[in-house]
């Protein structure tokens, strides 16, 4: 199985999901043509069922899994914080080999400061992932017509 941008996972075709048609078979007799164009459309059918059922199916899960958007925020909150203490880790680091410490009270003010600011980083994240599991939602359900097509006049009233 492949995997595609959103992480679904979609079944690749081999060799033996092609079927073959034998145009000579409309000059094979009074019901050749009638038979061929009945294989024509089988085949074709199941060529469908092969290439594009499984992309839609996956599209049509992805649309209407009800945890996609606390999922998404979940996700992002979580790279928030830990992105915010990798930087703040290497902001010590960085201070530690410049020979620079900080008084107690300097590093309480800093640390309130950063606590702040991550919280407000992480829960700023994790609504925008919110909103952008939910248009993705939207825009597959709406055939490309997502909430961030519509106009914010539309939205505010």
């Amino acid at each position: 199985m492949a995997t595609n941008t959103l992480g679904i996972s979609l079944p690749t075709l081999g060799a033996s999901a092609l079927q073959t048609v034998d145009p000579d078979q409309a000059f094979s007799s009074d019901q050749g043509a009638s038979k061929l164009v009945g294989q024509l459309a089988r085949a074709q059918w199941e060529d469908w069922k092969q290439r594009y059922e499984p992309y839609i199916r996956s599209l049509a899960d992805a649309a209407l899994s009800p945890g996609a958007a606390q999922s998404a925020s979940d996700t992002a909150f979580s790279a928030y914080n830990t992105a915010a203490e990798n930087a703040a880790t290497g902001l010590d680091m960085q201070r530690q080999g410049l020979g620079i410490s900080l008084t107690p009270q300097q590093q309480a003010a800093q640390q309130r400061r950063d606590q702040g600011n991550q919280l407000a980083g992480a829960v700023s994240s994790a609504n925008q992932a919110r909103i952008s599991a939910l248009d993705r939602q939207q825009t597959i359900l709406g055939g490309g017509l997502g909430l961030s097509n519509i106009p914010d006049q539309v939205l505010n009233q």
